[in-house]
């Protein structure tokens, strides 16, 4: 009885987060446009409905292709991941990992290990909560990160043979 008090009085002094529309406002300032590439990833269909391996050759047939997103149609196919950070805004972000260690060079689609895929990264403006507490309100700062936005094909390293 007593403890549960004292446990709802500690938390009613506890530092609140301002409220989502503030920081929405606060980061569409920032970053107009930056997070817009991002969007189609937050409809992705429910996981146990994607193949997310690398995709091997016939995967598709003939018409489907044209309905598949870009990042499936590249030879260097990527998927998405939602990071989540409940000190950051947007607490949700999508990063992209690639779906192959090589890229489909081959004549019918398959994998090679000539080349290796690699994730591309672009800089892009989030908020971070400071530890500053405000009037009873969390602050927050922006800060640039890089974020995983595809993937690409890149020549493998050559492994000195000494």
């Amino acid at each position: 009885g007593a403890d549960r008090g004292r446990q709802a009085a500690a938390r009613a002094r506890a530092c609140q987060d301002p409220p989502d529309e503030a920081l929405e406002q606060m980061f569409g300032r920032l970053s107009v446009g930056v997070m817009s590439a991002f969007h189609h990833a937050l409809q992705l269909e429910p996981h146990d409905k994607l193949n997310l391996t690398c995709p091997s050759s016939g995967r598709t047939p003939g018409g489907r292709k044209g309905r598949l997103p870009v990042n499936l149609l590249s030879i260097s196919p990527w998927a998405y991941r939602l990071s989540y950070e409940p000190s950051r805004f947007p607490r949700y972000i999508p990063e992209a990992y690639c779906l192959c260690r090589g890229c489909l060079l081959g004549p019918r689609g398959e994998e090679s290990e000539q080349l290796r895929s690699t994730p591309v990264y672009a800089p892009s403006v989030i908020l971070r909560r400071s530890g500053s507490c405000v009037g009873g309100r969390h602050s927050y700062t922006e800060t640039y990160v890089s974020i995983a936005v595809g993937c690409t094909c890149v020549p493998r390293l050559e492994r000195r043979r000494d």
